[in-house]
């Protein structure tokens, strides 16, 4: 049997990896298993926004972030009717950058703070004892027996940490996203990055992400109902780039685009949480909890989740071992409940014609409303600013209110 692990992490994605770092400087004895070999292509937008921007700060890893992205400094909101608002961030800088890249930075990062990792393993089972978890890890066909103090889902949507503890069932309802690596893409992107935006162009019943990435290159993300991608089975090429056709601030851009790379496409991704944990056993990142991605909080909440995993886990390490799940769950709710309220707030706008008309007319002549937008958006400001009466009013009221 292998010597005993203070903690097990299951994931080596944003959330597995931080966490990993963070216990690992504390002195804990930490391994991280993924089944894939790193690094590893992952769907996603590719955005990070400036609450990152910040994490990664605090992580000592901003200036390696910095040598594999492209900085940001706003976001470029599109209507259906082509109105285009631009909300550049009032603090910090968004980053655009690949996360095969960002996801093996990370990892390389747990390593040097202390962490083992043994990519290409996967999690058999576990359970979990008076002492610990014993768990049994398959790598290259190899069974090996893995005793732990306590273990880390951070293992995505489908966890099946959370599974085989029986902490919730998998995300059923949400958006599909489909995505492609574009070049040739017309507009956005000035060549030395210092006025980057990224964009978001909404429809009646979806909407497009596009990161611009160095190089010239640039992902472009749509996210539709079930039905639709139902409805693009065998046809998805074609498909792809009529939607995009129809989007007004992208139409005219598509002349010289071409798509680099295979489709990926992910799903369902809406709203989502699980309990954070079960004895020996915590959650973190997509595991635990999830939002639709059109506010780009993803890896936000992935890195600040495992800032407040960590905390809660090594609090755990220095008493008996049993993490607080009620100190843990409070401290996310003061962390993101106001995030998660403003993320349904959006999406609550965004598929309402008359009121996106409306609320993106008012943006259009308030600057502080944008600022407060997308810094809550973007968890640079509080969240809660924005949630206000008196703010709701001047973003949602008659077009005569002040």
């Amino acid at each position: 049997m292998t010597s005993a692990l203070d903690a097990l992490i299951v994931g080596g994605g944003p959330a597995g990896s931080v966490t990993a770092a963070l216990l690992a400087r504390r002195g804990a004895r930490v391994l991280i298993v993924d089944r894939a070999v790193f690094p590893r292509p992952k769907p996603c937008g590719d955005y990070l926004n400036p609450g990152c921007d910040e994490a990664f700060e605090r992580l000592g890893v901003r200036a390696a972030v910095a040598r594999i992205g492209a900085a940001m400094c706003g976001m470029r909101l599109v209507t259906p009717d082509g109105r285009a608002v631009p909300l550049a961030f009032p603090r910090r800088n968004g980053w655009a950058v690949p996360r095969r890249e960002l996801d093996q930075t990370l990892l390389e990062h747990a390593e040097r703070s202390g962490a083992a990792v043994q990519d290409g393993s996967r999690l058999i089972a576990f359970e979990g004892g008076t002492a610990g978890v014993r768990a049994l890890v398959e790598r290259g066909g190899r069974r090996t027996p893995v005793t732990a103090r306590l273990i880390v889902g951070a293992d995505g949507l489908r966890s099946a940490v959370a599974r085989a503890a029986g902490i919730g069932a998998a995300p059923r309802r949400g958006r599909y996203t489909i995505g492609a690596y574009l070049g040739g893409l017309d507009g956005g992107a000035p060549g030395d990055g210092a006025d980057r935006w990224g964009e978001i162009h909404l429809r009646r019943h979806g909407y497009c992400g596009v990161a611009h990435l160095p190089g010239g290159m640039a992902n472009v993300t749509v996210a539709v109902p079930p039905a639709v991608l139902r409805a693009w089975r065998g046809r998805v090429e074609p498909e792809y780039w009529s939607w995009l056709h129809r989007c007004p601030g992208l139409r005219d851009r598509l002349a010289r685009a071409e798509r680099i790379g295979p489709f990926a496409t992910v799903g369902p991704l809406g709203y989502h949480r699980r309990p954070v944990g079960r004895g020996r056993v915590l959650l973190v990142g997509d595991a635990l909890a999830h939002v639709d991605p059109m506010t780009g909080q993803g890896v936000y909440l992935a890195l600040r989740g495992a800032e407040l995993c960590a905390a809660a886990a090594g609090v755990a390490l220095d008493r008996t071992g049993v993490p607080s799940l009620r100190a843990y769950a409070s401290a996310r709710r003061r962390a993101f409940g106001a995030a998660f309220l403003v993320s349904r707030l959006v999406q609550a706008l965004a598929f309402r014609p008359a009121l996106i008309r409306r609320v993106s007319a008012r943006l259009a002549r308030r600057p502080d409303l944008r600022a407060r937008l997308i810094g809550a958006v973007g968890n640079s400001e509080g969240a809660a600013g924005l949630l206000h009466p008196a703010v709701l009013y001047r973003l949602l009221g008659p077009m005569g209110g002040t």
